[in-house]
């Protein structure tokens, strides 16, 4: 039975639990340059369990847009399944259907699971529907689109029907993750991603929200079940998740972490030395 996500990314206590952002570190310190770890389940166990390890992550992540990325650029189909069509979100709906990525992904989750579900909450981590609308639109037509609601709850659906594929499997919870340049402009916003809290509810998944820059300051839906905001944030006081980065590796490192009544997240810069980080997460960690 998956972990409970909330309960366990309350359950650190004086020393909170450390929500990890590894991948583009560790990817880059154990693979050869634009290798994919996505060519079978086992080539990506591999990966995970040294990059897991290296970082000795208290949550188990699975990036589901670095799976899209890979596919788009390796499957030779992907693309024109993709392209040439009028509606923006039809680029979306051809990647979210795709049989190969999704197959691929279960079966990840699937030994993932039988690796760490025990003691550690599996979580998938993806793009906003508005984001991954835009992004797929993008990779396919290299144009930007303007998400609108019509769009952007059309985008909530197609996300929806991609997590029930996933309804067997043992995730805790998913992570939504926002644009820096598409930020919602309100938290009416983002009731338009109602599809997707509706799918989570009903699998029993927790599901969180990731807004990255510092202007956001509004209520957010009940049905989300935490979020994650940069310390500087007019939401960092409320959110259950705060970003730490800048203090670690930033313009503000050195400066005091703040007391949370939560969990602190951070994202491991590509281009760290690895004898710092592990000094760093060592020192995080107590």
């Amino acid at each position: 039975m998956a972990l409970d996500l909330v309960s366990y990314l309350a359950a650190g206590g004086e020393t909170p639990r450390l929500w990890i952002n590894f991948n583009d570190y560790t990817k880059k310190l154990l693979l050869g340059k634009d290798e994919n770890p996505w060519t079978n389940p086992a080539a990506y166990m591999s990966f995970y369990r040294q990059a897991h390890g290296l970082v000795k992550a208290q949550v188990v992540v699975i990036d589901v847009w670095d799976l899209f990325q890979h596919w788009i650029r390796e499957d030779a189909e992907a693309l024109p399944a993709m392209a040439g069509k009028r509606r923006v979100t039809a680029a979306l709906k051809a990647m979210l259907e795709a049989y190969a990525p999704r197959e691929l992904l279960a079966e990840v989750i699937t030994a993932l699971a039988n690796n760490y579900s025990s003691s550690a909450p599996l979580v998938m981590v993806m793009p906003s529907p508005r984001a991954l609308l835009v992004k797929a639109h993008q990779a396919a037509n290299g144009e930007t689109a303007e998400p609108d609601e019509m769009s952007v709850d059309t985008a909530a659906m197609y996300v929806a029907d991609f997590l029930r594929y996933f309804s067997e499997t043992e995730l805790s919870g998913v992570l939504l993750v926002e644009d820096p340049e598409l930020m919602p402009a309100s938290g009416a916003e983002l009731t338009w991603y109602q599809p997707v809290y509706n799918v989570a509810k009903h699998y029993r998944w927790s599901v969180g929200l990731y807004l990255p820059t510092a202007d956001a300051d509004f209520d957010v839906p009940a049905d989300l079940a935490f979020t994650i905001a940069p310390l500087t944030s007019p939401l960092g006081g409320k959110s259950k998740g705060v970003e730490v980065t800048d203090l670690l590796w930033g313009d503000q490192s050195g400066g005091s972490l703040p007391t949370v009544d939560g969990f602190y997240y951070l994202t491991i810069p590509p281009d760290a030395k690895p004898e710092l980080v592990l000094d760093t997460l060592s020192s995080l960690k107590g």
